[in-house]
């Protein structure tokens, strides 16, 4: 059977022909090009306190409450100081959430004074906030310190595995660039509520409460360095593929401020209880007498 093709078959023909080497060219060129660095598999985490670090205590409901006032004594409430020196909360890393920490305990304070039917004034940022009329007005200040440590050490995923023989990566849950380190955290320290004379600074009343190491988990990620071989294009050359990854030290997301922050909630609740069994009005109304006794000697 013979088959005559029409200047219409022709022209088709051509068409299809032009279509296929453009197709086998394009194919050729995309197997030439050099490795395009792939989109991130997993978003970076994100910090569920958004910047702001902030604590809450509820007075249990069984705690007998007092008429705000009813207890002869005025009490001003300083947020506790958290910059001590060697504390985990004087670094750049930790100064919100030690602001934080500080700024909503200073809050729980009052309102734990209030309940027990004291007076308060404040709270106030810092002991050199408070005017000398305040001072003076005041018959105690409360002014707590909080020392905190946080030993941060790096998991080897890998150790178990590698002692079985079985090979192992690393985590890798953030892009072919990017790669995630679990770490723990153990955070332990102590609390100083210290009570004293307003006017001349003098500690009349201090209970230090030592705190339970808390440990928690979390993730550093950092960027990662790919590394390339050659291996043949089948165009007559070379061409890179991705071999492996190198460590690299640019970190592009902390875990640690948060880990630090969550350490924090969970001592919280224990901190303010504590405090409430501690704070004694009968034991107030007694320093509020020896205060007096340090200003008539000092003649305040």
């Amino acid at each position: 059977m013979r088959f005559s093709f029409t200047p219409k078959h022709n022209k088709i023909l051509q068409q299809v022909c032009a279509l296929l080497v453009l197709c086998t060219w394009v194919g050729l060129f995309q197997a030439c090009m050099p490795p395009q660095q792939q989109e991130l598999a997993t978003p970076l985490p994100v910090s569920p306190w958004g910047g702001k670090y902030a604590y809450q205590y509820d007075i249990p409901a069984d705690m007998p409450r007092k008429q705000p006032g009813s207890v002869p004594v005025v009490i001003a409430v300083v947020n506790p100081e958290y910059r001590e020196k060697e504390s985990a909360l004087d670094t750049e890393i930790y100064s919100k959430v030690g602001k934080g920490f500080s700024a909503s305990m200073g809050t729980d304070l009052d309102k734990i004074l209030l309940a027990k039917g004291l007076t308060t004034t404040g709270p106030f940022p810092s002991l050199d906030e408070i005017t000398y009329s305040e001072k003076k007005s005041a018959a105690l200040t409360l002014a707590p310190q909080i020392f905190l440590t946080a030993d941060v050490k790096y998991v080897d995923n890998c150790a178990e595995s590698r002692a079985k023989g079985i090979p192992c990566a690393p985590i890798n849950n953030y892009g072919q660039f990017r790669s995630g380190r679990e770490f723990v955290m153990v955070v332990s320290g102590w609390i100083s509520f210290v009570m004293q004379e307003p006017l001349s600074g003098e500690k009349m009343w201090i209970k230090k409460l030592e705190l339970d190491p808390v440990e928690i988990r979390g993730v550093d990620v950092f960027e990662t360095i790919p590394m390339y071989s050659n291996v043949s294009d089948g165009c007559g050359g070379t061409r890179q593929v991705l071999s492996g990854y190198a460590k690299s030290n640019n970190l592009v997301y902390d875990g640690k401020a948060d880990a630090m922050a969550f350490a924090i909630q969970k001592m919280y609740p224990t901190i303010l209880s504590q405090f409430q069994k501690y704070l004694d009005t009968d034991e107030m109304q007694e320093l509020k007498r020896k205060t007096a006794e340090i200003r008539a000697a000092k003649v305040y």
